[in-house]
């Protein structure tokens, strides 16, 4: 039989139970139709790809470092210098009170084992080959997750006036405010959910004899209903907040994930053609450092 002319089209439905995944189900079965001297035909081509590569993997932090202080001069007395990574006491209010909860950094790391969905099956694998395909790790590392934080050597200084009001405010850029936000990496603890691993931020305050920080999470103080990210208002002062957080430094390391920010090469040695997934689901173990991600093909 005469094939006249080429691919006529080409469709794909997507209609496969995804296996372990909530709200994330997807499959592709394409079908390509031919015309001929006196009919159509359909070849069905056969799925070369997996369906899902889903990874074990483990979460770890780089401690902070750094000689960075910050200094509190109010109404021309000095409340003194303190180290922000190295504060001899945080304020009794900080809803992080222990530094060594914060990082700079957060490392996803591969834990050789894995899981991927073939033709309605889902097989195991250990280490970065299985079947026809291989895994493209340069590194153990699947992912890093980076934080803001105050620069090594970094030398704050606050300086607080009375106003008209004879309300006592910081000098910001010309202007009064109430107080000012700085970064202060993310939050770790062995055992968190992804959701709490997050950018945190400090600003400082005082007993009336010394400077004392105090450190919180980005969502702590959004159910307060302050954004630190932003420049709010609170009783018609403004509160600054740390603008230069990008993106990924808004977002928790769970919602950063499930959002396709990690991705995937999967390459077919046969061919050496590559093929890649993103990110669409995270699982943790609970009480421990491990999580499994799910990637799908983009």
């Amino acid at each position: 039989m005469t094939i006249l002319r080429g691919i006529r089209s080409l469709s794909e439905t997507y209609d496969r139970d995804f296996p372990g995944v909530a709200d994330t189900d997807e499959n592709i079965s394409s079908v390509v139709v031919f015309e001929t001297e006196d009919e159509f035909s359909s070849i069905k081509l056969a799925n070369s790809w997996p369906d899902f590569v889903a990874l074990d993997a483990s979460t770890s932090p780089m401690a902070l470092a750094g000689a960075a202080t910050v200094e509190r001069i109010e109404i021309d007395r000095n409340l003194g210098k303190t180290s922000i990574y190295n504060a001899p006491k945080i304020d009794a209010q900080s809803h992080i009170t222990n530094t060594a909860s914060c990082c700079s950094k957060i490392a996803i790391n591969f834990e050789n084992t894995g899981r991927y969905g073939l033709e309605g099956d889902v097989r195991n694998f250990c280490g970065k080959s299985f079947d026809d395909y291989e895994i493209a790790l340069p590194a153990d590392c699947i992912f890093e997750k980076v934080f803001l934080t105050c620069g090594n050597g970094a030398s704050l200084l606050e300086k607080y006036k009375k106003n008209a009001q004879n309300v006592v405010l910081l000098e910001h850029a010309g202007e009064l405010v109430k107080c000012r936000f700085y970064p202060y990496g993310g939050f770790f603890e062995y055992g968190a959910h992804p959701r709490q691993m997050e950018s945190c931020v400090f600003r400082t305050v005082h007993d009336g004899k010394s400077v004392f920080l105090r450190i919180s999470s980005i969502s702590t103080l959004k159910n307060l209903g302050v954004n630190p990210t932003e420049d709010t208002v609170s009783e018609g002062v403004k509160l600054v907040g740390v603008k230069e957080f990008s993106a990924s430094q808004r977002m928790n390391l769970y919602d950063e994930l499930k959002g396709g920010a990690c991705r995937l090469e999967v390459i077919n040695r046969n061919t050496d053609e590559k093929c890649f997934y993103k990110s669409n689901a995270v699982f943790h173990v609970a009480k421990t450092n491990l999580i499994t991600i799910n990637f799908l093909k983009e």
